[in-house]
């Protein structure tokens, strides 16, 4: 599978306030006027801040979030620079981020909770509600396996810390079973999928693109996020990026865009496909399949989120995958909380 270029973590790792809320809240009632770009932020006792002049950092996967904005028309008149870095997953992705090489980008649930344990300076500063059947765990066409118990004592690729993580626990814990109960084999999309297509593994927990395209190859979907998982994803930043009056304007700014853009997708799901097919190589069907079980939304961050992570982030304790207990509603800053709501 063809996609965008993979930055070097390694290379990452060794190069080692506030917007105003009155304003970000009237850029996103403005919304539906798509041509009219937002205002930053920047007013009482806050400096006046040169867009220009700044460059803002994003991290996505698959190459969906830069193909879906310039779909949507939401690149045009961008005030400020923008440096776009892909991640086979959301962990790498997190990692950038702790390591000051990315300012924000877009993961699943669960990378931020494994990032807040190892104490990464990181901030949820917004949240989208999808389908869960956007992820899935797979076998291989001609498996045996015909319920999700029968992994017990198998091995199940699966990458560490990723949303995936959470809905392969999830299944095991409605069965009465945990983590040890299988193999897992921790690994990210680009290395499961050969060991998957040659039979190293018995299942597969991934999300979209990958589950699209391997059941139009043959694979079978065991299972999704149907009464599993809250199909939760996140805008996270850093500290170090959120205190710098500049990046947090371009952050604002960026957040509005990206709620356009979730809009206008979910609108034309069509249109989006064949974009997303042209910059990913991928076949028109798979993305249309894909998109069929992509309609994010942006949510409040509010207390229901905070709850939803929270017991994502206590079964991982339980399990022994996490050290000790956190409270996760510690990372969130709503100072850009969109108060949209799911429709």
């Amino acid at each position: 599978m063809s996609t965008a270029a993979l930055v070097d973590l390694r290379a990452l790792r060794a190069s080692l306030r506030r917007a105003a809320a009155a304003l970000l809240a009237l850029s996103i009632a403005a919304c539906s006027r798509s041509g009219d770009p937002p205002a930053p932020p920047g007013s009482g006792d806050q400096p006046a801040v040169d867009l220009g002049a700044v460059t803002l950092r994003i991290g996505e996967q698959t190459g969906i979030v830069k193909s879906g904005l310039e779909a949507a028309g939401q690149l045009e008149g961008v005030p400020y620079k923008i440096e776009w870095a892909t991640f086979t997953a959301g962990p790498p992705l997190l990692e950038a981020i702790n390591a000051d090489a990315v300012d924000i980008g877009a993961v699943g649930d669960t990378p931020p909770i494994f990032a807040q344990a190892a104490g990464a300076p990181i901030r949820i500063v917004a949240v989208t509600r999808n389908r869960p059947e956007y992820k899935a765990i797979l076998i291989p066409q001609g498996s045996s396996i015909k319920a999700f118990r029968e992994l017990k004592g198998k091995k199940v690729a699966v990458a560490k810390g990723s949303s995936a993580h959470y809905l392969l626990l999830a299944a095991l814990r409605r069965d009465g079973l945990g983590i040890v109960d299988i193999v897992p084999v921790y690994m990210n999309p680009n290395d499961a999928q050969p060991a998957f297509a040659n039979g190293d593994v018995d299942a597969w927990a991934v999300w979209e693109p990958y589950v699209a395209n391997n059941v139009r190859q043959g694979a079978v979907k065991l299972l999704d996020g149907n009464g599993l998982t809250d199909a939760l994803a996140f805008q996270v930043s850093s500290e170090k990026a959120l205190a710098d009056p500049g990046k947090a304007a371009a952050i604002a700014d960026y957040l509005v865009r990206s709620h356009r853009t979730q809009e206008w997708s979910n609108d034309h799901k069509d249109v989006w496909a064949r974009k997303f097919a042209e910059v990913t190589k991928l076949p028109l069907e798979v993305a249309q399949d894909m998109f069929a079980h992509h309609e994010p939304r942006y949510v409040p961050l509010d207390g229901e989120i905070a709850a939803a992570q929270q017991k994502m982030a206590d079964a991982f304790v339980e399990e022994g995958l996490l050290p000790q207990k956190i409270e996760v509603s510690r990372v969130f800053d709503e100072r850009f909380n969109p108060r949209a709501s799911a429709r």
